[in-house]
């Protein structure tokens, strides 16, 4: 593989993880590149299977822009299988065995297949833009700004800022239940007129309040941090569009680092790493002047 290879790889979101070896790699991009015809000996699915590049290469417009990636290549189809009134897709990121590589395949709502709006919240292109940001960093294990990247996608200001505000679906479901808790604790009380119970279980309303404010704070520091490095990627980088790209293929101890380090401290690092790092090869290959 050569680095004309590996650059067309990297545009077609097919990115090195952070620990993954020369040949694991290429293993991974034979094995995705090909999911699409060995689709029925995968995953079974009575449903019609095209590429993201059938249906609407429109759709990774935006990731393109953002992140240097267009991965056309991704199975998608459309069912409703499984998916909660709320869902309008998902990103699935599988292996078919401990021995197979990793790869994803995309399920859209039924309503996307003619649909550009569901529920009047989804639209059909920043759900595949939001999830293609998943897909593209399948081997990243990095969950600290792994929202906070895909949401840059969004059209909206505060989904941007606001939107990984909660980091994992674990998180999401403690919220839920405990805020579903005092409601329905709240709702018997005062439907049995319990008032000295009622007054007594106003101080659990603190725990869902406290959560948010946790996780509002947390927020503010991880956008504060993710805006440090950007800035300083955007200093040294070959154009400073390409900082967005640069970024999203870092880790999330590199983001912290990148915000604190100057600017040839980062050259310096990428430098240092670009010989151990086939990941760090193409970061500086792509988007570096670093001999």
């Amino acid at each position: 593989m050569n680095d004309d290879r590996l650059l067309e790889l990297n545009n077609l979101g097919l990115i090195p993880g952070p620990s993954e070896a020369k040949e694991e790699f290429l293993l991974r991009v034979e094995y995705c590149l090909n999911l699409h015809s060995n689709w029925p000996d995968l995953i079974p699915s009575d449903d019609q299977i095209i590429t993201i590049g059938e249906f609407s290469s429109h759709c990774l417009k935006k990731t393109k822009e953002l992140f240097d990636i267009s991965p056309k290549w991704i199975p998608l189809f459309f069912s409703n299988y499984q998916l909660m009134a709320w869902h309008g897709g998902a990103a699935w990121i599988f292996q078919k065995d401990e021995e197979s590589p990793t790869s994803a395949f995309f399920q859209l709502r039924r309503v996307f297949q003619k649909n550009q709006k569901y529920l009047r919240i989804y639209d059909r292109s920043e759900l595949i833009a939001h999830e293609v940001s998943h897909v593209g960093r399948m081997m990243f294990e990095e969950p600290k700004f792994e929202e906070l990247i895909a949401y840059r996608t969004s059209n909206s200001i505060f989904r941007r800022f606001f939107g990984s505000i909660v980091q994992s679906s674990k998180e999401s479901m403690i919220f839920v239940s405990l805020l579903f808790m005092t409601l329905s604790l709240d709702f018997y009380f005062i439907s049995f007129r319990y008032e000295e119970a009622f007054q007594s279980a106003l101080m659990l309303k603190l725990i869902p309040v406290g959560l948010f404010l946790y996780g509002c704070i947390r927020l503010w520091n991880r956008q504060r941090t993710f805006s440090k490095a950007l800035d300083n990627l955007k200093a040294i980088c070959r154009f400073k569009e390409h900082a967005e790209a640069v970024i999203y293929r870092l880790t999330d101890q590199e983001i912290g680092l990148f915000s604190k380090l100057s600017k040839k401290q980062i050259a310096a690092y990428i430098h240092e790493n670009k010989s151990k790092s086939l990941r760090m090869h193409l970061i500086a290959l792509a988007y570096f002047e670093i001999k």
